[in-house]
């Protein structure tokens, strides 16, 4: 039986709201969140280290807020699952790496530190694949990590452990990164809310390292408003983050505006990969429930993506790789995914370096024309349905063969140009779930999670 049916839990807003209440105790609600890991994370594999102890003295601390009428903020008493890729300082901090087996982190992220500020409970690490440049999640350090819904199938990655802890109710949210579609790919691939926001909303300091402008920072939740509600927390300007831009509001109290008129394209593919039918067809009956019910105009998409943005994307990410690997032992096993942009690294010369950046403005300009037609653009969040739990990724889709980029061909093209870009739960293909991926222009945030409510409230749930 799958543990994403039967372990649900509360939603990150219904806990907060409970605890702020005084209705529910934090310590009562924390060691539920750790009684799930106990039971269910062997099979899963989702957490890669628990701290009961810190956990349970922040939830007696937030208990004893709450006792003498103290708000202890927006996420009160929320089981917090972190990104192994996200520092906190005490904790191991791989990054999924057995190269780095036995570092522990001396800082604490931004990301961390403004969650724990509104009143979450960190519990402990979610599983990434190595520096989490796979989209499934398996590593030499942590072995498997695999889907509550199947647990033959992966979860996806790299933000793969966060999204198997929300499915499997072991915690309600969890943190992620997204650096080509890791927050998207598990949310279709596991059933859940995955949001990449514009660049620099969410962010990224201290010390994050990435010259390659991809990376975005973020959470996998079971609903839309516990997304927003998360971001509501922890966006806005940090010193510590060049890139990073001021909040620009409440998303949750923005979630339920009206959206009749809005122009809104579908496309099954972006035309540099294929898609399987049978995604599709989901997808599109999600985007067609969704157009009717808000009163929104159907319009052509004629967006198509430059298949060179695989190469100009990798190159512009070697050297970041390059920086976290090249000193691994002679003779190590690398992961194939990091052995290309290594490789990739090792044959950068300066015009080759030019011409991607050139691949990537005609990307930005290419899209931003595109959205002068519409308002949204809807595909399908993923190309297939979720594959065996220890890959490799899918080299055929449609029967055609793909590379590594054509399997992650819909997601991160908008990592390249900065959109925000969400995936929610769509329906199933053969009993797994996939995502409907919704984007808009950068800076539309808002409308982008109000559009993923309607979504949510057209189709609540992935099923048949």
């Amino acid at each position: 039986m799958s543990f994403a049916l039967t372990a649900q839990g509360n939603t990150a807003v219904e806990i907060a709201d409970a605890v702020r209440a005084g209705e529910i105790s934090v310590v009562e609600t924390v060691r539920a969140a750790l009684g799930r890991v106990e039971s269910h994370d062997d099979e899963i594999g989702a957490f890669v280290h628990v701290d009961v102890e810190g956990a349970l003295a922040r939830a007696e601390a937030l208990d004893r807020l709450v006792s003498r009428g103290v708000d202890p903020g927006p996420l009160a008493g929320v089981p917090l699952g972190v990104k192994e890729l996200h520092p906190v300082a005490g904790w191991p901090f791989a990054m999924g790496s057995a190269l780095y087996a036995d570092r522990v982190a001396d800082h604490t992220c931004t990301l961390v530190n403004r969650a724990v500020a509104a009143g979450a409970v960190p519990i402990g690490l979610t599983a990434s694949p190595e520096f989490g440049r796979a989209s499934y999640t398996a590593s030499e350090l942590h072995g498997v990590t695999r889907n509550p819904w199947n647990p033959r199938l992966t979860p996806g990655g790299s933000s793969g452990g966060s999204a198997a802890a929300v499915a499997a109710g072991m915690v309600p949210i969890a943190t992620g990164t997204d650096g080509a579609g890791s927050l998207r790919i598990p949310a279709s691939y596991c059933a859940l809310v995955g949001f990449k926001t514009t660049y620099g909303l969410v962010p990224r300091g201290p010390r994050h390292r990435g010259a390659a402008d991809n990376d975005h920072y973020g959470a996998l939740t079971r609903t839309v408003r516990d997304t927003a509600r998360f971001l509501d927390c922890v966006c806005g300007l940090d010193p510590y983050d060049r890139a990073s831009l001021p909040a620009p509001g409440s998303f949750e109290n923005g979630l339920n505006i009206d959206l009749r008129g809005l122009r809104v394209a579908f496309a099954a593919d972006l035309g540099n990969a294929p898609c399987d039918p049978a995604v599709a067809e989901v997808a599109h009956g999600a985007a067609e429930r969704f157009i009717a019910e808000v009163g929104a105009a159907r319009v052509s998409a004629r967006l198509r993506v430059d298949p060179a943005c695989g190469t100009a994307y990798r190159i512009l990410s070697a050297p970041d790789v390059y920086s976290q690997v090249s000193s691994a032992p002679p003779g190590r096993a690398v992961h194939p995914t990091l052995r290309g942009y290594l490789d990739a690294a090792s044959g950068i010369d300066v015009d080759a370096l030019a011409d991607a950046h050139e691949v990537r403005a005609r990307l930005v300009a290419a899209t931003a024309e595109a959205f002068e037609r519409f308002d949204l653009l809807i595909t399908p969040a993923t190309q297939v349905p979720a594959f065996p739990a220890a890959g490799p990724m899918p080299t055929e889709i449609a029967g055609q063969p793909v590379d590594h980029w054509g399997a992650l061909a819909v997601t991160f093209p908008f990592n390249l140009t900065g959109q925000p870009a969400i995936s929610v739960p769509a329906g199933t293909v053969g009993g797994a779930p996939i995502g409907l991926q919704i984007v808009g222009r950068r800076h539309a945030d808002a409308l982008v999670l109000a559009a993923a409510a309607q979504v949510e409230g057209v189709q609540p749930g992935a099923a048949d």
